[in-house]
């Protein structure tokens, strides 16, 4: 039988074939990029217990290699803690990596799976599917058709998969911006993250309601404040000004040694399609959907559609199609995100309200 089609060489699609592996099914890993990875601190990502476990086994790699494990949360408002929570050695806590690792550490295990193929410099520009299975075609040095079982869509936002199947992709642009910079520093909160609201010192720019600062290994941290509504330009300068006020507004004083490692602007959108099933064409990841505020990590779900969908196709592959089985994917993870989105679409005018929740909720039922 022909292997499984995957789209998309990143962390979702690389775990979608190893799962498949797993289960004895070959799968090709139609990659557009050279096969390889840029290493960019500031894009990280923040997953589950369950889904950092679904990792190691997949990688034969401890967690706790390729990233942080938060020892606890705080959140501040002001100069004042309003919350703290501690996560005890043997507790669930969320796990913290940089992209570029644990897409490096997928590579490595997909390398030395015999029954995964990943072939570089391959972009899908047409698709057809028949009952029997699917046809791609690819352009690049080696551009050729590719003949699979079932083929699925995980290569992102702008899916070339979801437009080619004509599948609407509706929702909200630009629900918030942040400016991001990783470095490496001493903070006082060691492996604990941190959500400081309304920070006391007088930013420079626009003003800043929000930072959030989370852990990664080697004293490194990822911080994000949260921008204004608007377009404003986020300049190196702004960047620098904020990262050493904050450094030390934290610290007390003045501004402790930092390494400035990576910067960006990381923009939250927030969108699902409609189907996430096209017959024997299936979306997971950021092409099926798009969230990223409050905490809800959009990698992390995309992860749990890949581990979701992989024992599915490979009850299809061996023993035929099952067609409420391979509908039940569509129906489970898709209801999953889009009661994520709902919730975080319901708190957000809340939080970022100019009242907060004071203006909503009365007295200690805060």
């Amino acid at each position: 039988m022909d292997p499984v089609i995957i789209v998309g060489a990143g962390p979702v699609g690389l775990t979608l074939a190893l799962a498949l592996a797993r289960q004895e099914v070959p799968s090709v890993v139609l990659d557009e990029g050279p096969g390889k990875d840029e290493p960019r601190p500031a894009r990280t990502v923040v997953l589950r217990e369950d889904t950092a476990a679904l990792l190691e086994r997949l990688t034969s790699v401890p967690a706790d290699a390729l990233g942080v494990r938060w020892t606890g949360w705080r959140s501040m408002r002001r100069r004042q803690v309003v919350s703290e929570a501690v996560f005890e050695w043997d507790e669930p806590a969320p796990l913290h990596i940089a992209q570029h690792v644990l897409t490096g550490a997928l590579r490595a295990a997909a390398a030395a799976e015999p029954l995964v193929r990943v072939v570089a410099d391959s972009r899908l520009d047409s698709l057809e599917q028949e009952r029997s299975g699917v046809t791609a075609h690819t352009r690049g040095p080696d551009g050729t058709w590719w003949r699979g079982s079932y083929l699925v869509g995980c290569d992102g936002p702008r899916s070339t998969v979801r437009k080619l199947q004509d599948i609407r992709f509706p929702g909200r642009t630009a629900v918030e911006r942040h400016a991001v910079a990783t470095l490496r520093v001493e903070l006082p909160w060691e492996a604990s993250a941190l959500l400081h609201r309304t920070p006391p010192w007088r930013s420079s720019g626009p003003p800043c309601s929000e930072i959030t600062a989370r852990p990664l290994p080697d004293s490194m941290w990822r911080l994000d404040w949260l921008l204004p509504p608007g377009k404003e330009l986020v300049t190196p300068d702004l960047l620098v000004t904020r990262v050493r006020e904050t450094l030390a507004g934290w610290t007390g004083g003045s501004t402790p040694a930092y390494d400035l490692l990576d910067t960006g602007v990381h923009t939250v959108h927030h969108r699902l399609a409609r189907r996430w099933r096209a017959g024997r064409v299936f979306l997971a990841g950021d092409a099926a959907h798009l969230l990223g505020a409050l905490g809800t990590q959009g990698l992390d779900e995309g992860l749990r559609d890949a581990d979701n969908l992989a024992w599915k196709l490979a009850v299809a592959w061996h023993h035929g199609p099952h067609e409420a089985l391979l509908d039940s994917y569509q129906t489970e993870r898709r209801a999953v995100v889009a009661a994520r989105l709902r919730a975080a679409d319901q708190l957000l005018p809340v939080l970022r309200g100019g009242g907060g929740l004071r203006a909503y909720v009365p007295g200690a039922t805060r």
